[in-house]
């Protein structure tokens, strides 16, 4: 069944995102600082790519049936217009910063409104999680449960969370 590509593209895709924003919380010299941004950004790019991926596949699931009909749709349609718009910033502000912000020290002001809007992203992907547990193919067919999502995105936001250096994000 081509449908299990989705969500299966999609936990892979959140690992990854995850992995890829806790291997560069946790950077203080110039050193690590540059091998955990190389780190980010082949990990993020690896996560895009399922992202993408997962989108394809549940639009040629849906072949011509209605789309974003139940919040879960709405809000993925968002999640995965939100993370292209975040992968946009990150190349932008660290391999065009002189090309298109005019100079590096723009594109790392920057810096504290990616890291920003990526814990919000986080937030915003958890919640579509959490709102698939809803759909009628999750109802009668899955049977994954809310609460074991809720548990499972506290968690993670626990995890993340603890790492967050406030002053990087200009706090």
């Amino acid at each position: 069944m081509l449908f299990t590509g989705h969500p299966l593209l999609n936990t892979i895709a959140l690992l990854l995102q995850v992995q890829g924003t806790l291997i560069l919380q946790p950077t203080s010299t110039a050193r690590q600082k540059l091998i955990g941004t190389r780190f980010h950004y082949i990990i993020q790019g690896l996560s895009l790519l399922a992202f993408i991926a997962a989108f394809l596949v549940i639009e040629i699931n849906k072949g011509d049936h209605e789309r974003f009909t139940s919040p879960h749709g709405v809000l993925g349609l968002i999640t995965y217009i939100v993370i292209i718009l975040q992968a946009s910033v990150g190349v932008v502000q660290y391999f065009l910063s002189v090309q298109v912000l005019g100079s590096v020290d723009t594109g790392k002001k920057i810096y504290k409104y990616h890291r920003a809007s990526g814990y919000a992203l986080l937030m915003l992907e958890l919640g579509t999680v959490t709102a698939a547990t809803q759909t009628t193919f999750n109802l009668n067919a899955l049977h994954i449960p809310l609460w074991g999502i809720v548990v499972t995105s506290v968690l993670v936001v626990a995890g993340i969370g603890a790492r967050i250096k406030k002053h990087k994000l200009g706090l």
